[in-house]
């Protein structure tokens, strides 16, 4: 292990020249790209700008550094980081993941880690949001704040979850989930702001309950979202996991009863249908209430949309009308996108399976016909309301619980900035989003188990028509809960419209995914524009 030495005591630390140098040029950058959730391990970065000058005396007698990291990248474009830290004089080393290094100071020897791995530090973020403390930090303070629902337990008890991705999540009594962010916005949080409406306004049931938040608020400055409470969902996983086995069961049937694409009709692409107007041969194939399922799901979804359109006094959520400001917005965003993709199409086009490759060309040949029908967006034409929306939605996003659903993760798409993730949208453009999941869900089906035994190609056929399928038993449900509640997502032609338009963005969006991380599935998103384009 590492170790830093310190001529100043941990109060004083930061005024230590040796200390600074040492710890930020050589010892953060390296223990950084060890984080999963560092999401510039493999960009080119110019350097590290730390502060660390945001202090926080979470207990009578122990220091902590809230430290802000900008990574400046060689495009010019800056991520904030969060990293508190805490020193701990342990005389045995701590938790492998919790150490950054070993630290020597002036009277003793012990560890910088990460404030987050530390029980005494846990238990005050918890404390303080019971409390609704605001203790001063730098230039302003941190604003702990207590949801309707939280309760106050006799002992506290917390651990680290293990399932880490771009955020870090401490459970506590196995009750409640304290998300802290850290990656930083100059705003708050998506994730924190829709939660808390949904769940303290709205009353919608169906996604996690606000438990409370943190904020480092600044005079005159923008509020930096740091933690995010909720109150613990028992699940039996997420809807990806759960709808990759009944598609496992449905391939399965199909060759037990040595099904062809020819036995399954093809609904029409995106057409409402009732459960029971579906051909009774897709019941016969999919696992007992398969379809029940879809249109629960299709419950929740429109359920959390009606929620989000009814606010009419808060300007954050209040429903607004189409207009040219959302229009070059949302051009300039898919054009941009667009040249993107097709330049890494270019580029990684002998890396790509035969049939990717086939698609690949195709897409190619169309590139023109697919900027026209990006450009073919015309604000006047659209009578129904922009709202805020989910953003990222998809089946991982989701949680299977006792039989019904729940809608978490609020944060928007990774790629977007964070004023693109507050941008009111279309609610359909949820739908797409979902929609693409469950054409994900099918064709991963068949990449993650070859021993069903049936060509490749007859399995992706037999996909399709079943995304039909699934697809127009959720629009009915979705379509029908709208229209009774007034939801504005206009008339069906523009529900149409608007469907295929983001679905295809969806598509063009996930091909850069595929091309940069799994070329061998670049055949899902290459089909997804090519349905569009062909109507097929």
């Amino acid at each position: 292990m590492k170790k830093v030495v310190s001529l100043k005591p941990w109060s004083e630390v930061w005024s230590c020249e040796q200390f600074t140098r040492e710890f930020t040029l050589n010892l953060l950058p390296e223990y950084l790209k060890s984080c999963r959730w560092f999401g510039s391990k493999t960009a080119a970065v110019k350097r590290l700008d730390v502060r660390h000058d945001v202090r926080w005396n979470f207990s009578d007698s122990r220091l902590s550094y809230l430290l802000l990291i900008d990574v400046v990248h060689y495009t010019a474009h800056t991520d904030t980081y969060f990293l508190p830290l805490v020193y701990r004089a342990d005389v045995e080393e701590p938790d492998g993941r919790a150490v950054i290094c070993e630290l020597e100071l002036p009277e003793s020897r012990g560890y910088i880690v990460d404030a987050l791995c530390d029980d005494d530090f846990r238990q005050a973020l918890f404390i303080n949001i019971l409390k609704e403390k605001e203790p001063p930090v730098g230039q302003g303070h941190l604003r702990f704040e207590k949801g309707k629902k939280l309760q106050a337990p006799e002992v506290i008890e917390s651990r680290l979850l293990n399932a880490e991705q771009s955020n870090t999540t401490l459970v506590y009594n196995e009750r409640y989930y304290l998300k802290m962010y850290r990656k930083l916005f100059r705003d708050t949080n998506p994730d924190l702001e829709i939660t808390r409406f949904l769940s303290e306004e709205a009353g919608y049931k169906y996604c996690p309950t606000y438990a409370g938040s943190i904020t480092w608020k600044r005079p005159g400055y923008y509020d930096v979202s740091l933690g995010l409470m909720q109150k613990k969902i028992e699940n039996q996983g997420n809807a990806w996991t759960y709808f990759l086995s009944r598609n496992l069961d449905t391939f399965l049937k199909v060759k037990e009863l040595d099904i062809r694409p020819a036995d399954l009709p093809k609904v029409p692409l995106y057409k409402s249908e009732k459960p029971e107007d579906i051909p009774e041969i897709f019941h016969k194939i999919t696992p007992e209430g398969f379809f029940g399922d879809i249109a629960l799901l299709a419950r929740r979804t429109v359920e959390m949309h009606i929620a989000l359109f009814r606010e009419k006094t808060n300007r954050n959520f209040s429903p607004t009308q189409f207009n040219q400001d959302y229009q070059v917005w949302l051009l300039n965003r898919l054009l941009y996108q667009l040249d993107n993709r097709l330049n890494l199409l270019e580029i990684n086009y002998d890396r790509l399976p035969d049939q990717g490759k086939i698609w690949a060309a195709e897409v190619q040949r169309n590139a023109e016909h697919i900027r026209n029908r990006i450009l073919n967006f015309d604000y006047h034409t659209l009578n129904s309301m922009r709202i805020r929306i989910h953003g990222d939605y998809h089946l991982g996003q989701v949680l299977v619980s006792n039989g019904d659903f729940f809608i978490l993760d609020f944060e928007g798409e990774p790629e977007s900035t964070i004023r693109d993730r507050k941008v009111k949208q279309p609610p359909i453009k949820d739908v797409a989003g979902l929609f693409r999941s469950f054409h994900y869900s099918l064709y991963a089906t068949v990449f993650n188990h070859p021993e069903i035994g049936l060509p490749q190609e007859l399995l992706f056929e037999i996909a399709g028509r079943l995304y039909r399928a699934i697809t127009s038993v959720f629009l009915h449900y979705y379509t029908w809960q709208a229209f009774e509640n007034n939801l504005d997502i206009g008339y069906r032609p523009e529900v149409d419209f608007l469907l295929r338009y983001h679905v295809f963005e969806k598509a063009i969006y996930e091909l850069g995914y595929e091309l940069n991380s799994r070329p061998e599935w670049v055949v899902i998103p290459l089909k997804g524009i090519m349905q569009i384009i062909n109507n097929d």
